[in-house]
């Protein structure tokens, strides 16, 4: 649960990211980004889990091949709609088939500057008929450059 749920938030950030580049003042600095993810999972709470991504100055600059290759995976969406006010991004995603696997996604995304975020998102997961809630917080910081070894090609 905790890594579908990643790449809906990570594919819903992107998204929001996309949306407009024009009116879109805040932007994301390349590097180690570090996600805390906090909160509830099937109305129970669960620890923190705490990850660490390395972005490319590459995947900064076209973050559009991680969008496809999540979208991919998570099925097509039905519903995708953004909104922008100010530094704030609200994102409502609908994905994928519930006979199959299927994500329904709220989330409020916060960019405070260029290397942090904070966010919440609800989301209802279904796989093979198997349904499953989070209600989550996610504080996002980046962390330093990348190191060799954790960039990606």
């Amino acid at each position: 649960m905790p890594m579908m749920l990643r790449l809906a938030a990570m594919a819903a950030l992107l998204c929001a990211l996309l949306a407009d580049r024009a009116a879109f003042a805040v932007e994301l600095d390349p590097g180690l980004w570090q996600d805390t993810e906090t909160g509830m999972e099937d109305g129970k709470p669960v620890d923190p889990d705490v990850t660490t991504d390395c972005m490319t100055a590459e995947e900064a600059k076209d973050p559009i091949k991680s969008l496809t290759a999540m979208q991919g995976a998570a099925g097509q969406c039905k519903k995708l709609d953004i909104k922008q006010n100010g530094n704030v991004v609200s994102v409502e995603m609908q994905c994928g088939d519930p006979a199959d696997m299927a994500i329904d996604m709220t989330g409020s995304y916060t960019f405070l500057n260029k290397r942090h975020y904070t966010g919440t998102m609800k989301t209802k997961m279904t796989i093979a008929g198997q349904e499953s809630t989070a209600d989550k917080k996610v504080d996002a910081k980046w962390i330093g450059a990348c190191k060799d070894e954790q960039k990606r090609e």
